[in-house]
């Protein structure tokens, strides 16, 4: 028995310096557990979110859920075929045509556009350049004609795809 109070009298401190680290490793290994612990708990509460609920308040909140979501579909689709409804009105074509209208001016300085809805409806807008003056003129278009007599080159600027 004294051999061995020897032996521990003289390693006493690497015995409990030895203990100290086996229990500091043992309470890491428990901080580190109940982190884990703590983030499966919040998964299970985030996709359970209640676990009281019978089946029947389950299966009335589901079709709540349903008929709120039907009638969002419902108010999307009639903002949609509004909106359809508005753009058929707003310019979808947009086409230019540049050109010379007068053989001594040298280069293409005149212009036609056409700015028309998705029926061809809408203007054709020259510009006609010679060398002592400009011209401009605006002619309005329904279903791709004019009551108004139109030049070759407006012709073909409503024929453009």
């Amino acid at each position: 028995m004294e051999q061995i109070n020897e032996i521990l009298s003289g390693n006493l401190l690497v015995i409990v310096a030895v203990l100290l680290v086996l229990l500091i490793f043992l309470l890491a290994m428990l901080v580190n557990l109940n982190s884990k612990l703590r983030k499966l708990q919040w998964k299970y509460d985030y996709f359970t979110k209640s676990t009281t609920m019978d089946l029947d308040e389950v299966l009335t909140q589901t079709l709540t859920d349903l008929r709120a979501a039907e009638a969002n579909i419902t108010a999307l689709e009639k903002s949609r075929d509004e909106l359809r409804l508005r753009l058929k009105n707003c310019v979808q074509n947009l086409r230019v045509l540049r050109y010379n209208a007068f053989d001594n001016t040298g280069s293409d300085l005149s212009y036609s556009i056409a700015l028309t809805d998705e029926e061809n409806n809408g203007v054709v807008i020259s510009s006609i350049y010679g060398r002592e003056e400009n011209r401009c003129y605006a002619k309005p278009v329904t279903a791709g004609k004019s009551h108004y007599v139109l030049s070759k080159e407006e012709e073909e600027v409503l024929q453009q795809k």
